[in-house]
């Protein structure tokens, strides 16, 4: 059929309108896709982390937006941007609260799930327990800890599984990576990582039922226990402990029925030693292993916690493999641990950096003709970052020509010695030492400089030495005098 002119005019208005619409549509997406909603600010007392669970320097201060999708970014007053995913938390230094934001859901003490959706602020100590996504978990409480108390920590923490069932846990204090199943207790709860299941009482809360999990971790079945004995160097034991403990009673005039005779394979054994029983053979093996149980970074030393079950003495050394930057050097070292204990301390450290722990061990190994041989393997492995320096540097006021500052830092990690700088224009202007015992206490150490004319103006931290050792850092403050 043959169209008319006014047909074809129509079509082609209408075509017009639709490309334009769809124009239209394409234009909002994008300028809602573009646009963030300002959510919460930030100083340099909010303690905050990265979506990987790293924590970040809130130095700066800045402000918190939501994206259209839901995710929510870090944007700091020196223009640096962070995504912080879907649930972050955040912790104020100056009023001890806990912050969260997103969807999250509370699991309470009578196994009662909430669902929230607005901004939660948790100024208390008392047990709180939330769910933030999959396989992220946040605990708020007085303390927290394992039953053995190798690791331990107050007010809040925030634990991140991966599929395999190894738990991150951290807060401003730790930095924890495990690499076997670990379950917290605080106040009346139990909480089983690897499974992911809370434990109140008498009530137990399966929480991958909680919108979901994709956690593979499956329980090992532990093996039935055998023990391994040689029966006859049992039962010569047993007879001399029979003829030590009848001298004993008759030296102290004791009436004892014990018979110092012991029946193996029908053979009479009376401190003799049995033909049988000296061919009793030692045919159950005993069960040896390594393990590394976990590792608790801080800025300049890792805590590695490890296990050692060598009932036959097969392990010739145990050791760790350390790869990452040991004083300002990227370098493997290995380590020989002790067999018989469980922790070790790894020093000289870099704040903030990453480090690959491996667990092994040298092996005495018989083959079917006797021959031994040393077998050397690794065990476990691990990554680890050790945590940021903590220290505030502000400026407290330009006036008359002069600015004044203050810096601090805590005293689990504060330089032995550093330099206050002044930059203009970026050429070195003037220098001031810091007083150590100034800068770890609660006022800090304040100074100030005259300032000569520039445009650009930044105090740095430089000359740094820590146990002994010159440290390179990245700490300054920028300024720029009003015109």
């Amino acid at each position: 059929m043959k169209l008319s002119l006014k047909n074809k005019i129509f079509i082609l208005v209408f075509i017009v309108i639709i490309l334009g619409i769809v124009g239209i549509l394409v234009h909002s997406a994008r300028m809602v896709g573009n646009k963030s909603k300002y959510v919460y600010d930030i100083t340099n007392s909010s303690i905050l982390f990265y979506e990987d669970t790293n924590m970040i320097d809130t130095t700066d201060g800045g402000k918190i937006e939501e994206k259209w999708n839901g995710e929510y970014y870090y944007l700091s007053n020196n223009a640096e941007s962070y995504t912080l995913g879907m649930h972050p938390v955040i912790y104020e230094n100056n009023n001890d609260s806990v912050n969260i934001l997103g969807t999250t859901y509370q699991v309470k003490n009578n196994g009662e799930i909430t669902k929230i959706n607005d901004l939660i602020t948790i100024r208390d100590t008392s047990p709180y327990f939330y769910k933030l996504d999959d396989r992220l978990y946040l605990i708020v409480s007085n303390e927290i800890y394992t039953s053995d108390r190798t690791i331990y920590t107050k007010k809040y923490l925030l634990i991140s599984l991966d599929k395999k069932g190894n738990a991150s846990l951290l807060n401003d204090s730790i930095n924890v990576r495990t690499i076997n199943p670990v379950k917290l207790e605080f106040a009346n709860y139990l909480f089983d990582i690897a499974n992911e299941k809370l434990i109140i009482g008498d009530l137990e809360i399966d929480l991958k039922t909680v919108i979901g999990s994709s956690n593979e971790y499956v329980e090992k079945e532990e093996p039935e226990t055998q023990y391994n004995y040689d029966e006859k160097e049992l039962l010569d034991a047993y007879n001399e402990l029979v003829n030590d403990f009848t001298k004993y009673a008759k030296n102290h005039d004791l009436i004892t029925s014990a018979n110092n005779q012991v029946t193996y394979n029908n053979v009479v054994i009376n401190g003799n030693t049995s033909n049988d029983a000296a061919s009793a053979e030692n045919t159950t093996p005993l069960s040896k292993r390594v393990s590394l149980r976990g590792a608790i970074a801080y800025q300049s030393y890792i805590d590695v916690t490890y296990a050692v079950t060598d009932p036959e003495n097969k392990y010739q050394a145990v050791y760790l493999l350390v790869t990452g930057e040991f004083n300002g050097v990227k370098t493997t070292e290995k380590i020989i641990l002790d067999k018989y204990e469980t922790k070790y301390r790894i020093y000289d450290l870099t704040p903030n950096s990453e480090y690959t722990i491996s667990l092994g061990d040298i092996e005495i190994v018989t083959d079917d003709l006797e021959e031994k041989s040393l077998y050397d393997k690794i065990e476990d492995v691990i990554n680890i970052r050790t945590s940021k320096i903590k220290y505030e540097l502000k400026i407290e006021k330009i006036s008359s020509g002069k600015v004044y500052f203050n810096y601090k830092m805590p005293t689990s990690y504060a330089f032995e010695s550093c330099d206050i700088i002044l930059y203009v224009n970026g050429i070195q202007n003037k220098m001031l030492s810091v007083n150590y015992s100034e800068m770890i206490s609660n006022n800090g150490f304040s100074g100030s400089f005259e300032l000569d004319n520039g445009t650009l103006y930044e105090l740095r931290v430089e000359n740094a030495v820590y146990s002994d050792k010159k440290q390179d850092v990245n700490i300054s403050k920028k300024f720029a005098l009003a015109i």
